[in-house]
């Protein structure tokens, strides 16, 4: 028994503040549950009782915590059990452990046991080197989005195999929860879609195993996996033939050109894949022509993204006119978007008959 288990912690000398051996060297990252040994089980023969302690410790070999959880079978009890008035039995076992800090660690494994030969005991080091994860796809999120956009990020790492262990919550900078999920794939098309968020500062966490972390992507610059941008409402455009390209000039419209009895309003806003657009869903409309006895009918409708403010001439008022005549008018529209932004717009220009 004692040959074995000799054989089994042959190691290297290094040198710290004291001499130890290593019996293994560890190359893991933040919060990767590893095991000790890697990649097998220890084996132990002809035990009658048996007690194993592991401990944390840090570069100086300072203890930081006891490793708690020991796979083993058989347990201490099934040993004393098994054993009893007999031959000893085999045991197996493996400590665990997840670091959340990269550095250097050690973990020792103590073992006391009692064999067939009688009292023994045996110890290990095990050198940890802890380094942060990598992502599998670069994070691109923008600092600024606009409502209704679609937005899709990952942050799966290399390291993470359990994708059960990921997961993330969307919060405003007020810390109301606005999303929350499993998985490293986030989908933003709900928080996008919901007019609250228009205007607020947004921030994504995401975690693995209910923590966050640090990770690495293509170099040596170390990210937290936390990501923050701003919601935006789209720039209200509008189209008609009453808009003044500059201050000075002269607005002349037909009496009979009835695509000039229209204004079009819509919410668009350019990305870096297109552009969104957004129909200005209105209340408290309220529309004003001078004078008032030549505008007759004013309203307004949808098509598509676009809302339609149309309005007619009266044909009395036009009939009194005298052929070739200017009639000096003005167009003032007010409405209430969805967004709740005011709108106020006024038109000068001259119906021409």
């Amino acid at each position: 028994m004692r040959y074995f288990l000799l054989a089994l912690f042959i190691s290297v000398n290094i040198f710290a503040q004291k001499n130890v051996t290593i019996s293994d060297t560890l190359n893991v990252v933040t919060l990767q549950k590893f095991n000790v040994p890697a990649d097998r089980y220890i084996v132990l023969t002809n035990i009658k009782r048996i007690s194993i302690q592991a401990e944390l410790l840090d570069s100086e070999f300072n203890k930081i915590r006891d490793v708690e959880e020991i796979a083993q079978t058989l347990s201490s009890k099934e040993v004393i059990s098994k054993a009893k008035g007999g031959r000893g039995v085999m045991v197996q076992f493996v400590a665990k452990e997840a670091i959340e800090e990269p550095g250097v660690y050690y973990i020792r494994i103590d073992i006391n046991y009692i064999d067939e030969q009688g009292k023994g005991t045996a110890s290990a080091y095990y050198l940890i080197n802890v380094s942060y994860p990598i992502v599998t796809s670069k994070i691109n999120l923008r600092e600024n989005y606009f409502y209704s956009e679609k937005e899709t990020m990952s942050f799966a790492t290399a390291e993470f195999s359990d994708p059960n262990g990921y997961s993330y919550e969307i919060i405003d900078a007020a810390g109301n929860v606005l999303a929350i999920g499993t998985g490293s794939i986030i989908s933003f098309n709900k928080v996008f879609s919901n007019i609250k968020n228009v205007g607020k500062e947004i921030t994504v966490k995401g975690y693995y195993k209910e923590k966050q972390f640090f990770y690495k992507y293509n170099g040596d610059d170390v990210h937290k996996s936390e990501w923050t941008f701003r919601m935006n409402k789209p720039n209200l455009e509008e189209f008609n033939d009453w808009k003044k390209a500059n201050p000075d000039d002269r607005i002349a419209i037909s009496a009979w050109n009835k695509n000039a009895m229209r204004l079009l309003y819509t919410y668009t806003g350019n990305t870096p894949n297109g552009f969104v657009v957004v129909y200005p869903d209105i209340k408290n409309f309220q529309f004003k022509g001078e004078p008032k006895e030549l505008f007759e009918n004013p309203h307004y409708s949808r098509a598509g993204n676009f809302l339609y403010v149309s309005f007619g001439l009266n044909k009395e008022f036009l009939a009194q006119m005298e052929d070739c005549a200017e009639q000096p008018v003005k167009l003032s529209l007010k409405f209430t978007t969805q967004f709740g932004e005011k709108v106020e717009k006024v038109y000068e220009g001259i119906i021409l008959k």
